[in-house]
């Protein structure tokens, strides 16, 4: 008799022996019942790598610019996917496959890699007529610059990307479409063997959604900005924030632009004491509070404009104050279809991409330009003879060869500029403004509105304004640290913003002084602060209703060679408690444009659960989850 051991061993051996024969005549039977389906699978396969051939050749003929042969390869391409499809979901009907779960999902696998090569070469098949337009404009013009281009063709070419919008937008949705695809593809499965060159290709068509993102509003806002459909004024004003202010930086200098079909029919740039010099004692305005005490003026003036951190509200404001002194002083302000903040970095970082500009035998270069430009308007025109009223006259002199440079760049360079365009409106170097509401809408979409954000979650905006310190932000260093603590059903905040002067008493720099505000979600309370002097510290405590804000607000200084910690501790609103108790908080912490901040740290701490941590640069603004 045989052991139980040996005896189980047999009855094992059995069931593998008639186990594996099912399992080949399992096989066999699939083989019979995928027979029709095969050659779907086989024609699906071979029509998409014609497509793929066919694509790859488009893309080549785009970069040569071999328009006519581009489309027709797109158009062969979008064929033979689509006929590809109709294969494979053929071979959905086959009955193995329509009972089987892993197969299906083989299946749409594919179907995902098809759709979006599919929809890859629709958006190439549209837009080659319009690159190709756009390409014969401006390959009449030397160099193939912009400058060079005929009156007329420059309003050919606005025209062309002003109606250009809704295929942009279309484009957009197709890219967002394919990334919706491929995105579905299992790691695992059929496309096991290529999925390294899928993950590639994602990358690929998300970096393509995000700069059509940026292009579509870009179509209309262009022509906006260039004069086209119709001629436009603008105000501009460049903010130092060596000296910060609410918005960005003091107005020293505004800047009056007339465009038409993408000409600069006129660009005049002057001091704004200009304006309010003439202004005193025929114009009339209370300002802030903060600006009258700290400054200690009794009216409110054009270089002072920009006090509400909201650049919609504040660019209304500055309307304002500037047609009123304009009206004043005997010369009415003409009505202005946008108004433009812009940062002595967006400067610097045009002149990486142009090279540096000599103006009276000094080279004025990203690094120092700031810095040489303030020197030679403050000190150096005394040694020149240059009267104080015409000492930015300097300023003139250097935009227009900035604006000859940037009209006269080759197309190769265009997507540099359009680059450094949208670095800067991320950091808020550049502000738009524009009377017309759905401009207004186009610049919010791209991130230029300066805007102070709604949001549900939690939320800091920390606005310094340098108020009689000189140019001190030049060599104050700072950081903000934010701690959220939730204990027993309460959430506690607690700020810490330091400052440290390494700066000394010159021509340039001061004693620090700011009149600062820190705005919080509405609904939070302060429990106390320290840090400052209380006899000093001119707090307040207020709710904005536009806004939808709580604001903190208090003046204080720090001295050259020394380091302070402001630390604020406030309750916040029922809302944000539950949403850490829900595990679903989010904090909104938006920059001030024109602040330096060297770093900015973030400590959630809740009851339940795991502390988070962050830490990070304040370029730009930043969103916690």
């Amino acid at each position: 008799m045989k052991s139980p051991f040996l005896y189980s061993l047999s009855i094992i051996a059995k069931l593998l022996k008639y186990t594996l024969i099912a399992v080949i005549g399992l096989f066999f039977i699939l083989l019979i019942l995928l027979s029709n389906t095969y050659s779907d699978f086989k024609s699906a396969s071979s029509l998409g790598l014609q497509g793929k051939n066919k694509l790859t050749e488009a893309i080549s003929q785009v970069k040569t610019k071999n328009w006519d042969e581009a489309l027709k390869n797109a158009q062969a391409a979008e064929q033979n996917f689509t006929l590809a499809l109709n294969n494979l979901e053929a071979s959905r009907q086959n009955f193995v496959i329509r009972k089987s779960a892993i197969l299906q999902s083989q299946v749409n696998d594919l179907e995902y890699l098809l759709k979006t090569t599919e929809i890859i070469s629709r958006s190439l098949e549209r837009s080659i007529p319009l690159a190709k337009a756009l390409d014969q404009i401006k390959s009449g013009a030397t160099g193939g610059s912009f400058v060079n281009l005929k009156n007329e063709e420059k309003a050919q070419f606005l025209k062309l990307i002003y109606e250009s919008e809704p295929e942009l937008n279309g484009l957009k949705a197709n890219l967002d479409l394919a990334l919706l695809n491929i995105n579905k593809i299992h790691r695992i499965g059929v496309l096991w063997p290529i999925y390294g060159q899928i993950t590639e290709y994602k990358i690929q068509l998300q970096e393509a959604a995000d700069l059509m993102a940026k292009l579509a509003p870009l179509a209309r806002l262009l022509p906006a900005l260039g004069g086209y459909p119709q001629e436009s004024n603008f105000l501009i004003l460049l903010q130092n924030n060596d000296e910060l202010r609410p918005t960005g930086g003091f107005i020293g200098v505004f800047g009056l632009a007339k465009t038409k079909n993408g000409e600069i029919l006129s660009l005049l740039t002057d001091d704004s004491y200009h304006l309010d010099m003439p202004a005193v004692d025929k114009w009339k305005k209370e300002p802030p509070v903060p600006i009258k005490k700290y400054l200690k003026v009794e009216n409110w003036y054009l270089r002072d404009a920009n006090w509400v951190p909201d650049w919609a509200l504040a660019a209304q404001k500055i309307n304002e104050i500037y047609a009123g002194e304009s009206l004043a002083v005997g010369s009415p302000a003409p009505n202005f279809n946008g108004i433009i903040a812009i940062n002595p970095d967006f400067i610097s970082s045009l002149l990486r991409l142009v090279g540096p500009i000599n103006i009276k035998g000094e080279d004025y270069t990203p690094e120092n330009f700031q810095e040489l430009l303030q020197y030679n308007v403050e000190i150096a025109y005394k040694d020149r003879n240059i009267s104080s009223w015409d000492r930015k006259e300097i300023i003139n002199e250097l935009l227009s060869e900035l604006k000859s440079r940037l009209f006269n760049l080759p197309a190769k360079d265009w997507v540099a500029l359009l680059n450094t365009l949208d670095s800067n409106i991320a950091s808020k170097d550049i502000q738009l403004y524009f009377t017309n509401e759905s401009l207004r809408a186009l610049a919010r979409n791209l991130g230029a509105s300066g805007e102070v954000k709604q949001t549900t979650g939690d939320y800091l905006m920390v606005i310094d304004a340098n108020l009689a310190a000189f140019k001190s932000d030049a060599v104050v260093k700072k950081k903000i640290t934010y701690s959220v603590n939730e204990r027993n059903g309460n959430t506690t905040a607690s700020l810490t913003l330091n400052y440290r002067h390494e700066g000394d008493f010159n021509w340039r720099t001061t004693r620090y002084r700011s009149y600062t505000r820190v705005y919080t979600p509405m609904g939070s309370h302060l429990i106390s602060y320290s840090g400052l002097d209380s006899d000093k510290a001119d707090w307040t405590v207020l709710d904005d209703p536009i806004l939808n804000k709580t604001i903190f607000g208090f003046f204080f200084t720090v001295e050259p060679g020394t380091e302070k910690d402001i630390i604020i501790r406030y309750t916040l609103p029922d809302s944000i408690n539950k949403q850490i108790i829900n595990n679903n908080y989010e904090l909104l912490v938006q920059k001030q444009s024109g602040r330096r901040t060297q770093e900015l740290k973030v400590d959630l701490n809740p009851q339940k659960g795991s502390s988070k941590n962050w830490a990070t640069d304040f370029k730009t603004d930043k969103l916690f989850k």
